[in-house]
């Protein structure tokens, strides 16, 4: 007999069935109406699940998982927004899960902060702010070069680099107001962080690479499995990824280093269950914890498979049922995802190039996402597309980033 594992699904991160399809396991979707009516998919025949729960809203969606009378083995999701729904879901029910208690710190930037400082892990000053007003209180605590970031929100979405005093309110009057609409990248009633610049260093010996990596780990009840180190390409302004190459070109002291790094963030976070994603900024004092997620970071798992035909919404699966791997990846390649961004607040009419893209060596897939006509107004809409592909090197992986990046051309009203 198959287990069961309740996926709650969230407005962002995988497509439906690509979340759900993998999963060696019945599959019981938990969703509310006003989430899918966010979603860019749809739950369609493609999506295999043995059972839908739609809640007319997120607020009762616990309700009506724990309603659910059938059995149920497991409980995860891959998205921010349903950490703490899945936590006390899993707690009810006497499943493996990460603590209700520690989800604060995984949702909340400015929580996350507080408590890395008090593990002791160097952390750059910080200080909260809850209203567009309060910026010369927060210029007294953080001096620019700084960021300013949600404390509850994903994607780089209102993220701005504050190069001087005079940019932080008017950036704080527009990050307040618009935070409703961002399409559930944050959550409306967020606070913001304004926190020191981190200033990253090269650490890699191939060009095209940016100073910042991330960890893949998978936990057990507290056990921990670290399953790869991630590459990053340049950014885009303000602050928006361009893509990620999976496993990372350092070389092997210096992945340990960071990999030692996000364990001990992962500790001091009490990180007990799941998948966790930890970014980090390579300095010239060692590297230096941007942020850690409770779950996997974006186009990775479309990325394992490619570089190591390791299935991780399937490895999540397991995790949810108890099971920790004890063999790392086996990785055969490198792994490329690539995503050209439109700047923000501009009205896209037209993108041409990605049929050149997929006929560029080492493409396996063009998804096209923002080609007009469409408006990039509250970081919304920015990617243009979603490219997929494999390299025999990190020069090779490289190469093709730039080569995308290229080719793709785009077309603005003035």
């Amino acid at each position: 007999m198959k287990p069961t594992l309740m996926l709650f699904v969230g407005t962002r991160g995988v497509r439906l069935a690509d979340m759900c399809n993998p999963l060696d396991a019945d599959v019981v979707i938990a969703t509310s109406e006003d989430i899918l009516a966010a979603r860019a998919d749809t739950l369609d025949e493609s999506v295999r699940a043995s059972h839908i729960i739609r809640a007319p809203h997120r607020d009762d969606l616990l309700r009506h998982c724990l309603d659910y009378p059938g059995r149920v083995d497991g409980a995860l999701s891959f998205s921010d927004e349903m950490l703490d729904v899945t936590a006390r879901y899993a707690a009810a029910r006497g499943l493996p899960g990460q603590p209700v208690a520690t989800i604060d710190a995984f949702r909340d930037k400015y929580e996350q902060r507080r408590k890395l400082a008090a593990a002791g892990l160097p952390v750059p000053p910080y200080v909260e702010i809850t209203a567009p007003d309060q910026g010369p209180d927060a210029l007294a605590a953080v001096e620019p070069p700084a960021i300013l970031k949600p404390t509850r929100g994903s994607g780089s979405a209102l993220a701005y680099v504050i190069e001087d005093a005079g940019q932080l309110a008017p950036r704080l009057r527009e990050a307040f107001a618009a935070a409703p609409r961002t399409g559930g990248a944050v959550a409306g009633d967020t606070a913001f962080i304004l926190e020191g610049l981190l200033v990253g260093q090269r650490w890699h010996d191939v060009d095209g690479f940016a100073p910042y990596v991330s960890v893949e780990s998978a936990a057990v009840d507290g056990r921990y499995a670290h399953l790869a180190v991630t590459d990053r390409f340049p950014l885009a302004p303000p602050v928006l990824e361009t893509g990620m190459m999976l496993p990372s070109g350092l070389d092997d002291g210096r992945q340990k280093q960071v990999v030692d790094v996000a364990d001990a963030a992962l500790r001091a976070l009490d990180f007990r269950h799941g998948l966790a994603h930890v970014e980090l900024m390579l300095t010239a004092d060692g590297p230096m914890v941007i942020e850690v997620n409770a779950r996997s970071g974006g186009a990775l798992p479309y990325l394992f498979p490619l570089a190591a035909g390791l299935d991780l919404v399937a490895l999540a699966g397991r995790l949810a049922l108890g099971d920790l791997p004890s063999v790392p990846p086996a990785f055969e390649r490198y792994a490329v995802f690539v995503a050209p961004q439109h700047p923000v607040g501009v009205q896209v009419t037209g993108v041409s190039g990605l049929d050149g893209v997929a006929a560029l060596p080492g493409v396996r897939a063009v998804i096209p996402l923002s080609t007009g006509p469409v408006r990039t107004d509250d970081f919304r809409h920015t990617m243009i597309a979603a490219i997929l592909g494999t390299a025999p090197t990190p020069g090779h992986a490289a190469a093709l980033w730039r080569d995308v990046m290229a080719a793709v051309r785009t077309e603005y009203t003035p």
